[in-house]
């Protein structure tokens, strides 16, 4: 018999056991992620007495045409590995967002593997690419402006050009008290903050084998301003005594890297984070949206939802949206699709190319107009 629960403290213990050998972290304290999360936002799967598998939903939001929606952010998903191949992992997400949906509209997540989330509903909406260049490569910069190092661990003084940021980008986390604690007190070393009028720096020091010099890895970075930018070269600039790379998390159009003179960065990694809509008419009308009048008719299809699966009408004016039953259906799509179309991670063009999506022209053309905006991308890995 097989059960999905809220876990005592013996079951979170063997589910530290699981999540360990699921994904070879030793430098990261379960217990601590758990407390992060909320013990009562995590949930176990229980089989003959035994915990074979269980995963983590933290209490997010995330920033979609300037608004903050609530998302349920998934996080350490595993299942033992006896346990694995019965569909037990998929069994479990499926009942997990069923129950979340009452209070998140949404649900995203980071996936170790596409497929079974994208059985699941979810699809890729947003990119999280990591760079690194030389330091020397970067500008001077200046000194300008006052720089304060915070205490360790302190994080309040950077809320405020944070949400500056977060709200001109789509796909920002509207950080929670969980998540500020993550970006300042990382699991395996420490942390440093600076903080200038209009900006701030949050970075590691990575040493080198055999070498006094190290690598500058920036947990987070953000300039709002011209000035608070030069004080950011300037900073960096003063590190290059021993400091000769810096490594750090981005976007295509990232503004750290539009300062470099010549094209002397590298891309690390890349990887695209996942959403799943699951509740169609709140989830559109808590985004925000272009300043525009339009209405498009959807016919949605979602195979583990009904309430969300039938017919749309999405109206849109002065940055408002309201979506409610009924409509033509001009446009079908796969809740997938709308996930992608969503955050704006993919044109409505792209949808039907991937066979997600279908409608005529000029309903493509009024979907790529209301769903218009910045890339997606996220700061926070969770």
């Amino acid at each position: 018999m097989t059960d999905l629960r809220t876990p005592d403290a013996e079951q979170r213990a063997a589910l530290e056991r699981i999540l360990q050998m699921s994904f070879a972290l030793p430098k990261i304290s379960w217990a601590t992620f758990f407390e992060r999360v909320g013990h009562d936002r995590l949930r176990i799967v229980v089989e003959n007495g035994n915990v074979v598998g269980g995963l983590a939903a933290y209490r997010l939001a995330q920033f979609f045409g300037g608004s903050s929606v609530p998302v349920a952010g998934i996080a350490g998903v595993g299942i033992a590995p006896d346990a694995r191949g019965r569909g037990l992992a998929k069994s479990m997400l499926n009942k997990t967002l069923a129950e979340l949906r009452e209070a998140s509209p949404l649900a995203g997540l980071y996936a170790s593997t596409t497929t079974l989330y994208r059985a699941c509903g979810f699809e890729q909406a947003g990119t999280a690419m990591y760079f690194s260049a030389p330091l020397a490569s970067f500008p001077k910069g200046d000194r300008f402006l006052p720089c304060t190092a915070l205490p360790p661990k302190t994080h309040e003084p950077l809320h405020e050009a944070y949400e500056k940021r977060a709200r001109a980008w789509t796909g920002h986390l509207d950080r929670t008290p969980a998540i500020w604690e993550r970006l300042v007190d990382p699991y395996d070393d420490v942390a440093y903050a600076y903080v200038m009028d209009g900006g701030y720096i949050v970075f590691q020091q990575r040493t080198k084998a055999d070498s006094l010099h190290f690598s500058v890895v920036v947990r987070d970075v953000t300039m709002t301003t011209r000035a608070s930018a030069q004080r950011i070269l300037g900073f960096l600039h003063d590190l290059r005594s021993l400091a000769d790379e810096i490594l750090w998390r981005g976007v295509n159009a990232d503004p750290l890297l539009s300062l470099l003179p010549e094209q002397t960065h590298t891309v690390k990694r890349h990887e695209r984070w996942m959403l799943r809509v699951l509740d169609v008419e709140r989830a559109l009308a808590m985004r925000g949206w272009p300043k525009i009048r339009a209405e498009i008719h959807l016919s949605v299809h979602d195979a583990h939802f009904a309430e969300n699966a039938g017919r749309f009408i999405l109206s849109i004016e002065d940055g408002r949206g309201e979506a409610k039953r009924g409509g033509r259906g001009d446009v079908t799509l796969d809740v997938r699709a709308l996930a992608a179309l969503y955050s704006g991670f993919q044109t409505p063009y792209a949808l039907r190319a991937a066979g997600l999506l279908d409608g005529d022209g000029d309903s493509l053309a009024t979907l790529a107009a209301m769903f218009a905006g910045p890339e997606p991308w996220c700061a926070d890995h969770y």
